[in-house]
């Protein structure tokens, strides 16, 4: 893959509501925990969630949109229209301008809502616009809609891998001429109570009193998964286009694969092959001159989860352990939670920041990393590094595993 770059970036999290705020908490390794709507009740006691507080829909759309949408679907317009906004592209051609949008959970928080309103009221608790706000593909309609657009319009559904292939996806649609611009990304809202249920009964996390230990991405003493929520952005273009009309080129999109691990629906292989086996195809995709060697860091998929981590931990090891200086690696989910088709594009933004700042982000809330690591896990503080190349990593249930690198020039 060559010459696709990342020209604009819009951001909606629970550290921050644009791009500036994002990265300034990433940098500060500031740790986004709170109790859960529903801490009074039994199971969820000292379950902690990373939410999106004081988000303001009214900022980013019309009251219609607003009354007709999920929450999911509010945060990536919201994200888009910074992201559109950043990118300094005044008017987006409408067929040559395409939306490629993933999400995990979609609209699981209205469907749950016209349930409890059927369960207490009968057919009049029904949302009538339910459809509109609970079908995955309503994020990336809303925000054609928001412009008019009439060029490829795409949901990717492919759980905590989502962004990441909705990213890969859309750059390889520039490549092959369909499209000049896309805007690409992914969202979810998690504060639908079934969800986070169902993920404690089915051993996802354990209640612990910190929440500052909610989320420990590879760390010795791990709770497994704090649950988070919003939506990241970014636009993508050919880097002729976007030095033609002088636009800021954050990054390059350099290379992207993705490939099923066929094991488990829920649990990656655990020896993590297929998963290198991913992050392999990324590194041959972008053609770097050294092959993984050129790989500076990697930003993790790190949930902080047992069998998780240790999957991605032998999959690097296989890939990178031994490497002299060691790889440096980061997760991001100590700081906003598993934010499931949201995860893989904040990945990429913390990638870009991290060009930015000339320092590796840190891994929020791990203090003493798993032994079995052959790499350096930065913690504590930012690691001040020549960054070049990072890839970014996003693995899902089903088996879903996919990868990108990311350049700086």
């Amino acid at each position: 893959m060559k010459d696709i770059v990342i020209s604009g970036m819009g951001v909606i999290s629970s550290i921050g509501h644009d791009m500036e705020e994002f990265g300034r908490s990433l940098s500060a390794g500031r740790v986004a925990a709170g109790p859960t709507p529903w801490s009074d009740e039994e199971g969820l006691r000292d379950v902690w969630m990373s939410k999106v507080e004081g988000f303001r829909p009214q900022d980013y759309m019309d009251s219609r949109v607003i009354d007709g949408t999920d929450t999911f679907a509010q945060y990536a317009v919201a994200a888009a229209v910074q992201a559109v906004e950043a990118s300094g592209i005044d008017e987006l051609d409408a067929e040559r301008t395409a939306v490629v949008i993933g999400t995990a959970c979609a609209g699981a928080e209205s469907i749950a809502e016209s349930q409890r309103g059927f369960d207490e009221e009968g057919p009049s608790g029904v949302s009538r616009k339910l459809q509109l706000k609970a079908w995955p593909n309503m994020a990336a309609g809303q925000i054609a809609l928001r412009w008019e657009l009439h060029g490829p319009l795409l949901t990717v559904s492919t759980a905590c891998a989502s962004s990441i292939d909705a990213i890969g996806m859309a750059a390889r649609l520039i490549e092959r001429g369909d499209c000049d611009v896309a805007i690409a990304g992914g969202t979810d809202a998690a504060r639908v109570q079934v969800v986070l249920i169902a993920a404690g009964r089915y051993g996802m996390l354990h209640p612990q009193p910190d929440p500052y230990k909610a989320c420990r991405p590879f760390n010795t003493e791990r709770f497994g998964i704090m649950g988070g929520e919003g939506a990241g952005v970014v636009i993508l273009e050919r880097a002729d286009r976007a030095r033609a009309r002088g636009a800021r080129i954050h990054a390059f999109v350099r290379g992207y694969a993705s490939l099923s691990d066929g094991f488990h629906p829920s649990s990656s292989h655990p020896d993590g092959r297929w998963e290198s086996r991913t992050m392999e195809k990324a590194i041959v995709d972008a053609e770097l001159p050294g092959g993984s060697d050129d790989v500076d860091a990697v930003i993790a998929h790190g949930t902080g989860t047992p069998k998780g981590d240790i999957a991605e931990i032998r999959a690097l090891n296989r890939l990178f352990g031994g490497r002299e200086p060691a790889l440096r690696v980061t997760s991001i989910k100590g700081n906003v939670g598993h934010t499931a088709g949201a995860a893989g594009v904040m990945g990429v933004q913390a990638a870009v920041h991290s060009f930015k700042e000339g320092a590796l982000v840190p891994t929020a809330g791990t203090t003493e990393v798993d032994p079995a690591a052959e790499f350096e896990v930065v913690t504590g503080a930012p690691e001040a590094m020549d960054l070049e190349t990072i890839q970014v990593n996003g693995f899902g249930f089903g088996g879903q595993n996919a990868s990108l690198v990311v350049t700086r020039s």
